[in-house]
């Protein structure tokens, strides 16, 4: 049986639309022996951070992509109802190959926000994907995409010369994407299944020599969620569930489903299992958990690290704000230093009680504390907050 990774992933950061837990969805993987998932969510990289610490404590390669929003220009944000307008999204897969297909991945879900945006929806267009498009993998997606939405609408010609543009643009990381879910036998009314799509895919595929991978559309984990993932579909349409005009999913088959049922679902297709390895092998392993970066704060003579530094002034500033240091107060600090000293702020401590003291000396208005900043014993003994939390 060859081994299967998923590269098509939605998690709860699809917001109102998937609700695989990551660390739920990690542990299927790695339980079925997956050596890698991909995360897709839609429009949005907000789950990256988490998703690559969750796959690295479980020895999984995370690989990161985006499903977006792809219209022909991001910055129409008007749409006549007298022409009969309207804004057509389709849905586009990217994978970030290497570190620069990550930086280029994160910019295309930045100007989807800052020069797509129209209602809910971050779009781009294809002269961002043209500017951006070094270090990353594209395939042509779910039936939702430009090329299978072609096809479904009977212009073959047009979906071909579509797939030529991608082709050209990705060469090599251009890959045909092949879904099969029950319930889409009858798309639209238009008489035509996603069945017959993939057989249209195929023979593209064949005659431009297009690598082909197998996917299913996991916006869940277990296929016994579907009903509450139907639920969530109805807080995003605002619906009820006896509403039978409502967007739902055409069946239960949207789950992370196991390398054993992808391999059943497509063996008659045996190289689309195999080549979602071969995108396995091509992705870096990338590594988003960064240091602390703070300016070197200079130490006085007699102290070795800030850490020391921080705790001698916190201790000095103790003794005048309470005159004497109760075993309450004590505790407190000690728990606070050692939060800060864990987590590589004693830097940071130093630098705003400096620039504070100095602020002050210089007749410089300072507020008494604000957010959680109040809240820290550390702060207030340092003289950066005049508020005592204790």
């Amino acid at each position: 049986m060859p081994e299967f990774c998923h590269l098509h992933c939605h998690t709860q950061y699809s917001l109102l639309d998937g609700a695989s837990d990551i660390a739920s969805m990690m542990d299927k993987a790695l339980k079925d022996g997956q050596k890698g998932v991909a995360l897709t969510d839609h429009g949005n990289m907000f789950g990256a951070f988490k998703f690559v610490s969750e796959a690295n404590k479980r020895g999984l390669k995370p690989m990161i992509g985006c499903e977006f929003y792809l219209v022909e220009d991001r910055h129409k944000k008007s749409f006549s109802r007298a022409n009969n307008e309207k804004d057509v999204r389709y849905h586009q897969l990217l994978l970030a190959k290497n570190k620069k297909g990550y930086e280029n991945l994160t910019k295309l879900c930045s100007l989807g926000y800052i020069e797509g945006l129209y209602g809910k929806y971050p779009r781009i267009d294809k002269e961002l994907l043209t500017q951006y498009s070094e270090g990353l993998i594209a395939t042509s997606c779910c039936i939702g995409a430009e090329i299978p939405q072609t096809i479904l609408h009977g212009n073959v010609e047009k979906a071909e010369k579509l797939l030529k543009w991608w082709l050209d643009l990705f060469g090599d990381d251009f890959y045909i994407e092949l879904q099969r879910h029950r319930g889409l036998e009858n798309i639209d009314q238009l008489g035509i299944s996603q069945e017959d799509v993939n057989q249209t895919l195929l023979t593209f595929a064949q005659k431009h020599n297009i690598k082909v991978i197998a996917t299913n559309d996991a916006h869940y984990i277990e296929e016994e969620d579907h009903a509450p993932h139907d639920i969530l579909l109805c807080i995003n349409t605002g619906s009820t569930i006896e509403d039978t005009s409502r967007f739902r999913f055409p069946s239960s088959d949207f789950y992370f489903k196991t390398q054993q049922e992808m391999n059943t679902l497509f063996k008659d297709v045996p190289e689309s299992i195999a080549n979602t390895m071969e995108i396995y092998d091509k992705i870096d392993q990338l590594e988003l958990a960064r240091d602390v970066l703070l300016p070197a704060f200079p130490l006085p003579k007699g102290f070795k690290t800030q850490d020391e530094y921080l705790r001698h002034l916190t201790f000095e500033g103790a003794k005048k704000r309470y005159g004497t240091i109760t075993p309450e107060i004590e505790e407190r600090l000690n728990f606070e230093l050692k939060v800060i000293k864990e987590s590589g702020y004693p830097g940071y401590f130093l630098i705003v009680q400096d620039f504070t003291h100095t602020a002050r000396k210089m007749g410089v208005s300072v507020g008494p504390g604000r957010g959680s900043a109040a809240g820290s014993a550390v702060a207030y003994c340092n003289g950066i907050t005049n508020i005592d939390p204790i």
